[in-house]
């Protein structure tokens, strides 16, 4: 019984964690398979984040300097913004998946469905232990590129 409760458990955290990024597509988009997600998603133009612009927190461990974008790339991560309370605590929009990083012109390239005008709030990045969907990256016939010559520039403060 505890195996098929934590299959169900993730296989409806997958499905969530799908249903929310297909909110990067209009309704009438009609994607209704795994594979048509995966190919939407790949080809999908992201956004480019400036590193300067942001801070990254990795929220259950320690991570050497030398290897933050390293574990940030092909990973799900919090967009928040910075809180300006006692705790500290930032507040998060949302989720983006990092599809790439490019050291060189020192930018993030990430998917999300957080409109424009929010994500330009963003100013800080939560690492956690939220996984891409194995189904999504498994598709047969789908390359998920890393780089993307097809980028949305983002400008923030």
């Amino acid at each position: 019984m505890g195996v098929l409760v934590q299959k169900d458990a993730r296989l409806l955290r997958d499905l969530r964690i799908m249903a929310y990024f297909k909110q990067c597509f209009s309704s009438d988009s009609n994607i209704s398979t795994i594979k048509e997600l995966a190919h939407a998603l790949a080809s999908h133009c992201p956004y480019e984040v400036p590193i300067a612009s942001i801070k990254i927190r990795h929220l259950h461990c320690e991570v050497p300097s030398s290897e933050i974008f390293f574990s940030l790339n092909a990973t799900i991560v919090g967009l928040a913004v910075d809180s300006e309370g006692p705790e500290n605590l930032p507040s998060c929009l949302g989720l983006g998946i990092v599809r790439g990083i490019d050291i060189v012109k020192a930018m993030l390239y990430v998917i999300t469905p957080v409109p424009h005008n929010s994500l330009e709030k963003v100013n800080v990045l939560l690492q956690g232990y939220i996984q891409i969907p194995s189904c999504l990256l498994q598709v047969q016939g789908c390359i998920s590129p890393y780089m993307s010559a097809n980028t949305l520039t983002l400008t923030t403060n």
